[in-house]
């Protein structure tokens, strides 16, 4: 009988960090009609596009996660053997499934929603399948399917002194690379593109690999990470024109300082609601700040409500829009509520089938 394989402890409170993510995300893509719907130096605009462009960090959020538990789980498992093969069965089988039918419903509903049939362009379909664009949101399943590909053998390269030391550096000079390549030959749906997330997967990664003492250097730069998602918001939102405008004549300086900034945003919000889920999610400290069981199955069940919530705002929008005309505010908050609530009633049932997973994942 082989000796069992010590496994690092649970980290409780990531659930409360993927609930709070997921509702950011339902968040972007509610109040994204809104921003368009009002004219622009509106108050109600302005109120929209504020929100809409904060939560912006939501995608790196869930990536910057992904990377960290993958790391922080995996980083034992190196001597075991055969734990390539259940890696690359148990993760992408249990996603890729999920795309595939995701991506046929979606594609299904877009092509009926124009009086089309559905199943006349078989080679629309498998292109939309491999670019990730049978609706908006499945763009980020090919970006985590990159990483699980190549995942195995970052995590091999963890063990060479020279690369786990500087870890964070390479990522950064990678994604930095990336950066400058696109804008030489323009790539294309950059956001696809797993190099696009470099920094926030590295910074991940090295999370993953370094917890306890990463942990406690951030509680004690806390408010250190806070001025920095502040400032790096405000100048992302407010201040990108005017660098554009007055930059122009230097583009490598402007396109330096965009990047920068864009990235101290979202690592820093990465790092602030891991923060956050900390202090308020541990198990110490649930009932002092009312964290609820709710918050907790929306963590659960994440996944699935990013691949359903969709659907209940394209339904929600067909049926319900006019109805709200004459207080369009008030329906994109409303629509916000009945996407989150109803994607997860879904997720939770899913949850409970033996097939379920085949939509949800696991």
């Amino acid at each position: 009988m082989s000796p069992p394989v010590n496994r690092p402890r649970r980290i409780e409170y990531l659930d409360l960090y993927r609930a709070i993510a997921i509702m950011a995300v339902v968040a972007i893509h509610a109040t994204s009609t809104a921003v368009a719907h009002y004219p622009k130096n509106t108050f109600d605009h302005d109120l929209f596009y504020f929100w809409n462009t904060f939560f912006q960090f939501a995608v790196p959020a869930f990536l910057f996660l992904s990377s960290l538990v993958l790391f922080y789980n995996y980083n034992t498992k190196l001597s075991e053997k055969g734990w390539i093969i259940y890696f690359y069965k148990k993760r992408m089988f249990y996603i890729f499934v999920p795309y595939v039918a995701w991506s046929l419903i979606y594609f299904v509903i877009n092509k009926l929603a124009v009086g089309k049939e559905p199943f006349a362009d078989s080679t629309q379909f498998v292109k939309q399948l491999a670019l990730g664009t049978a609706h908006t949101h499945l763009y980020f399943f090919l970006i985590i399917l990159q990483f699980y590909i190549v995942f195995p053998w970052i995590l091999y390269l963890t063990k060479r002194p020279w690369f786990r030391k500087y870890m964070p550096l390479y990522f950064i000079a990678g994604q930095a690379l990336f950066y400058i390549l696109n804008l030489k030959f323009d790539f294309g749906r950059t956001g696809s593109l797993l190099p696009s997330y470099l920094i926030v997967i590295g910074f991940g990664a090295w999370m993953g690999l370094n917890f306890e003492w990463l942990m406690k250097k951030m509680m004690r730069l806390r408010y250190v990470l806070l001025v920095a998602l502040i400032s790096g918001a405000a100048i992302s939102m407010y201040a990108s024109g005017f660098i554009k405008t007055n930059l122009i004549e230097w583009p490598l300086v402007m396109y330096t300082v965009l990047f920068t900034v864009r990235n101290v945003f979202t690592l820093s919000a990465c790092l602030v609601l891991l923060v956050l889920s900390e202090k308020v999610g541990t198990r110490e400290r649930r009932s002092e700040y009312k964290v609820s069981r709710f918050t907790d199955s929306l963590g659960t069940v994440a996944f699935g409500i990013f691949l359903i919530h969709p659907l209940v705002l394209m339904v929600w929008r067909h049926e319900l829009t006019d109805d709200f005309t004459r207080h369009f505010g008030l329906g994109i908050v409303l629509s916000y509520i009945a996407a989150l609530l109803f994607s997860w009633l879904c997720a939770m049932a899913l949850r409970r089938l033996k097939w379920g997973w085949v939509l949800i994942g696991r």
